[in-house]
């Protein structure tokens, strides 16, 4: 289930002095956030746990998914992140499909209320994305495609009722190519190194490198395609909604058309840990994230 990134109060005063989204230029080493824990723990390799008991029922999620979407189509992020993605949508072009990696179960074990709205607002900030993308290209149907481990057969009944498809790990990081939209909150740092290893999409939502640079590792490659899109993508923070912490320490990436990317591909398998797990509150906390 997805726990943020440390909810300092760089993120909530952000949210405050900013009214609307801004706009990080390539090439440039400003932060979007900077988190206050940092942890250098590999990713375990581990299942995610399982529920053990009874599954909520479909129309349960799907009424709940209905009302907090409301509610969040109301609010001045929700409004920003529309007028973002139409602005920039221009410069990635047509996107030929979404990926969303790793938002967590709309059913989790403790049934904790905070959780499962983190989950349905990645939810449907992903689908505006895609919505706001199709517009672009005159409605042209995106196809989303879902990853994650977490999910509950009901999660996926849930998922295919929106129309939409649920993978298995790791086809997920398969479909990510020049022209996808990939969409992954607060994962573990191999998760995005398996997911950019072999294409860089043409928008990204996650964890900037600004985040990662500050993280005292060893000397690895892992993250250079990340890196190669702080470098020339163009880039803005993830708009704010003071209500949760969902997108904390959150950018969007995308191609522009006057950008050259230089693509710097290094094909590596995805580790088992990897194919095991998509999201960092499965486990423990990596890098930056705890979830």
């Amino acid at each position: 289930m997805p726990n943020d990134i440390d909810p300092s109060s760089n993120d909530a005063q952000h949210a405050k002095q900013n009214a609307g989204w801004t706009y990080v230029k390539p090439k440039s080493r400003r932060r979007c956030t900077k988190p206050t824990k940092l942890s250098t723990r590999e990713l375990p390799p581990q299942h995610p746990q399982r529920r053990s008991g009874p599954l909520r029922p479909l129309s349960a999620i799907d009424a709940e998914y209905r009302k907090i979407r409301s509610q969040w189509e109301a609010t001045s992020c929700c409004a920003r992140l529309r007028e973002l993605v139409a602005t920039s949508a221009a410069g990635v072009g047509d996107v030929s499909n979404a990926i969303c990696l790793g938002i967590g179960t709309f059913d989790p074990l403790d049934g904790a209320w905070e959780a499962k709205r983190r989950t349905f607002i990645q939810l449907i900030a992903f689908l505006i994305i895609v919505e706001e993308l199709e517009k672009s290209a005159s409605n042209k149907s995106i196809k989303c495609y879902f990853q994650e481990p977490a999910f509950t057969e009901t999660d996926i009944l849930f998922i295919q009722s929106l129309d939409h498809q649920v993978v298995e790990s790791p086809t997920g990081f398969d479909m990510v190519k020049d022209r996808s939209l990939l969409f992954g909150v607060h994962l573990y740092r191999p998760v995005y190194a398996a997911a950019l290893r072999r294409s860089l999409p043409g928008m990204f939502v996650g964890t900037s490198w600004d985040v990662w640079d500050q993280v005292n590792l060893s000397q690895t490659d892992d993250l250079d395609n990340l890196r190669l899109m702080d470098r020339k993508y163009s880039k803005s923070i993830f708009p704010q909604d003071t209500s949760t912490t969902a997108f904390s320490s959150t950018c969007i990436y995308w191609r522009t058309t006057a950008a050259s990317v230089n693509k710097t591909i290094t094909d590596n398998p995805p580790t088992a840990s990897t194919k095991e797990t998509d999201k960092s509150s499965s486990t423990a906390p990596l890098g930056p994230s705890s979830g």
